[in-house]
Protein backbone atom coordinates (compact mmCIF):
# COMPACT_ATOMS: atom_id res chain seq x y z
CA UNK A 1 0.00 0.00 0.00
CA UNK A 2 1.16 3.44 -0.88
CA UNK A 3 1.10 6.33 1.56
CA UNK A 4 0.18 8.74 -1.27
CA UNK A 5 -3.51 9.49 -1.88
CA UNK A 6 -4.98 8.21 -5.10
CA UNK A 7 -5.29 10.83 -7.84
CA UNK A 8 -8.71 9.36 -8.59
CA UNK A 9 -9.94 10.20 -5.06
CA UNK A 10 -8.61 13.75 -5.34
CA UNK A 11 -10.43 14.25 -8.65
CA UNK A 12 -13.74 13.05 -7.16
CA UNK A 13 -13.36 15.15 -4.02
CA UNK A 14 -12.76 18.42 -5.89
CA UNK A 15 -16.31 18.77 -7.41
CA UNK A 16 -17.90 17.88 -4.07
CA UNK A 17 -15.80 20.46 -2.27
CA UNK A 18 -16.49 23.15 -4.89
CA UNK A 19 -20.25 22.59 -4.80
CA UNK A 20 -20.24 22.86 -1.01
CA UNK A 21 -18.17 26.06 -1.08
CA UNK A 22 -20.25 27.69 -3.84
CA UNK A 23 -23.52 26.95 -2.08
CA UNK A 24 -24.97 24.55 -4.63
CA UNK A 25 -26.26 22.41 -1.80
CA UNK A 26 -28.19 25.19 -0.04
CA UNK A 27 -31.68 24.46 1.23
CA UNK A 28 -34.70 26.20 -0.25
CA UNK A 29 -36.22 28.65 2.21
CA UNK A 30 -39.16 31.06 2.35
CA UNK A 31 -38.86 33.85 4.90
CA UNK A 32 -41.37 36.54 5.81
CA UNK A 33 -40.77 39.53 8.00
CA UNK A 34 -39.66 43.16 8.00
CA UNK A 35 -37.02 44.31 5.53
CA UNK A 36 -34.18 46.26 7.12
CA UNK A 37 -31.16 47.92 5.50
CA UNK A 38 -27.81 47.39 7.22
CA UNK A 39 -24.23 48.38 6.33
CA UNK A 40 -23.65 44.71 5.39
CA UNK A 41 -26.67 44.67 3.07
CA UNK A 42 -30.41 44.06 3.35
CA UNK A 43 -31.87 41.74 5.98
CA UNK A 44 -35.25 40.29 6.91
CA UNK A 45 -36.27 40.14 10.57
CA UNK A 46 -38.96 37.55 11.29
CA UNK A 47 -41.68 37.81 13.93
CA UNK A 48 -39.71 35.32 15.98
CA UNK A 49 -36.74 37.69 16.01
CA UNK A 50 -34.51 35.74 13.61
CA UNK A 51 -32.51 37.89 11.22
CA UNK A 52 -31.61 36.63 7.74
CA UNK A 53 -28.94 38.38 5.68
CA UNK A 54 -29.99 38.64 2.02
CA UNK A 55 -27.72 38.13 -0.97
CA UNK A 56 -29.43 40.02 -3.78
CA UNK A 57 -29.28 39.74 -7.55
CA UNK A 58 -30.02 42.52 -10.07
CA UNK A 59 -33.70 41.46 -9.89
CA UNK A 60 -33.83 41.78 -6.09
CA UNK A 61 -31.47 44.70 -5.42
CA UNK A 62 -34.54 46.85 -4.65
CA UNK A 63 -34.81 45.05 -1.30
CA UNK A 64 -31.91 47.21 -0.07
CA UNK A 65 -34.14 50.33 -0.30
CA UNK A 66 -36.87 48.94 1.98
CA UNK A 67 -36.99 49.72 5.69
CA UNK A 68 -39.83 48.35 7.80
CA UNK A 69 -41.84 47.02 4.87
CA UNK A 70 -43.27 43.52 5.23
CA UNK A 71 -41.72 41.18 2.66
CA UNK A 72 -41.75 37.53 1.64
CA UNK A 73 -38.42 36.30 0.31
CA UNK A 74 -37.70 32.95 -1.33
CA UNK A 75 -34.23 31.65 -2.02
CA UNK A 76 -31.43 29.27 -1.21
CA UNK A 77 -29.94 29.22 2.27
CA UNK A 78 -26.16 29.01 2.41
CA UNK A 79 -23.59 30.14 4.97
CA UNK A 80 -26.07 31.99 7.17
CA UNK A 81 -27.56 34.03 4.33
CA UNK A 82 -30.42 33.69 1.85
CA UNK A 83 -29.58 34.03 -1.85
CA UNK A 84 -32.79 35.68 -3.11
CA UNK A 85 -34.57 34.02 -6.05
CA UNK A 86 -38.00 35.69 -5.66
CA UNK A 87 -39.52 38.36 -3.42
CA UNK A 88 -42.69 40.34 -2.77
CA UNK A 89 -43.57 43.34 -0.66
CA UNK A 90 -46.82 42.45 1.09
CA UNK A 91 -47.22 45.40 3.45
CA UNK A 92 -46.25 49.04 3.45
CA UNK A 93 -45.41 51.47 6.22
CA UNK A 94 -48.85 53.10 6.19
CA UNK A 95 -51.11 50.04 6.34
CA UNK A 96 -52.26 50.40 2.73
CA UNK A 97 -52.03 48.00 -0.20
CA UNK A 98 -48.65 47.99 -1.95
CA UNK A 99 -47.62 47.80 -5.61
CA UNK A 100 -43.98 47.37 -6.66
CA UNK A 101 -42.65 47.61 -10.18
CA UNK A 102 -41.07 49.54 -13.01
CA UNK A 103 -42.67 52.86 -13.96
CA UNK A 104 -43.76 52.92 -17.60
CA UNK A 105 -45.18 55.67 -19.73
CA UNK A 106 -47.84 54.89 -22.31
CA UNK A 107 -48.81 57.94 -24.26
CA UNK A 108 -49.88 60.62 -21.82
CA UNK A 109 -50.44 58.16 -18.97
CA UNK A 110 -48.08 56.62 -16.44
CA UNK A 111 -48.36 53.25 -14.74
CA UNK A 112 -46.49 50.48 -12.98
CA UNK A 113 -45.87 46.83 -13.90
CA UNK A 114 -46.69 45.26 -10.53
CA UNK A 115 -44.28 42.42 -9.73
CA UNK A 116 -46.59 41.00 -7.05
CA UNK A 117 -49.54 40.39 -9.39
CA UNK A 118 -47.95 40.54 -12.84
CA UNK A 119 -50.55 43.13 -13.89
CA UNK A 120 -50.13 46.70 -15.15
CA UNK A 121 -51.77 49.50 -13.12
CA UNK A 122 -52.32 53.13 -14.10
CA UNK A 123 -51.69 55.80 -11.45
CA UNK A 124 -53.76 58.90 -10.68
CA UNK A 125 -52.96 62.22 -12.41
CA UNK A 126 -51.09 63.74 -9.45
CA UNK A 127 -48.86 60.66 -9.11
CA UNK A 128 -48.33 60.56 -12.88
CA UNK A 129 -46.86 64.09 -12.81
CA UNK A 130 -44.41 63.10 -10.08
CA UNK A 131 -43.53 59.66 -11.46
CA UNK A 132 -42.96 61.01 -14.98
CA UNK A 133 -39.37 61.78 -13.93
CA UNK A 134 -38.92 58.15 -12.80
CA UNK A 135 -39.91 56.22 -15.94
CA UNK A 136 -37.78 53.07 -16.13
CA UNK A 137 -37.10 53.01 -12.38
CA UNK A 138 -38.50 50.53 -9.85
CA UNK A 139 -40.81 52.14 -7.29
CA UNK A 140 -43.04 51.11 -4.40
CA UNK A 141 -46.52 52.64 -4.33
CA UNK A 142 -48.96 52.71 -1.43
CA UNK A 143 -52.57 53.71 -1.90
CA UNK A 144 -55.90 52.28 -2.90
CA UNK A 145 -57.72 51.09 -5.99
CA UNK A 146 -59.50 53.99 -7.67
CA UNK A 147 -61.01 52.12 -10.64
CA UNK A 148 -60.22 49.22 -12.94
CA UNK A 149 -56.43 48.79 -12.81
CA UNK A 150 -56.03 52.33 -11.49
CA UNK A 151 -54.26 53.28 -8.26
CA UNK A 152 -54.74 56.41 -6.19
CA UNK A 153 -51.18 56.82 -4.87
CA UNK A 154 -50.88 58.20 -1.35
CA UNK A 155 -47.19 57.43 -0.73
CA UNK A 156 -44.35 56.25 -2.92
CA UNK A 157 -40.70 55.43 -2.66
CA UNK A 158 -38.07 54.79 -5.36
CA UNK A 159 -36.34 51.43 -5.05
CA UNK A 160 -33.74 51.72 -7.82
CA UNK A 161 -30.12 51.88 -6.62
CA UNK A 162 -29.03 55.44 -5.88
CA UNK A 163 -32.56 56.84 -6.02
CA UNK A 164 -33.56 59.59 -3.62
CA UNK A 165 -36.35 58.62 -1.21
CA UNK A 166 -39.29 60.99 -1.44
CA UNK A 167 -43.07 60.90 -1.08
CA UNK A 168 -46.05 62.40 -2.84
CA UNK A 169 -47.92 63.78 0.11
Amino acid sequence: MSSHPSPFRAQRALPVLLSAVLGAGGCAVKVSGLARPTPAGPTVETREGEVYRLVTSPDSVALAALDGHEVVVEGQRAFGAVRVTDWQVVGGLHGMPVWVGEVRGMGAQIGVDDRNSGAFYWVDDHAAQTLDDHVGEVVLLEGYVDGPHRIRVMYWRPLSPGAVVDGLR
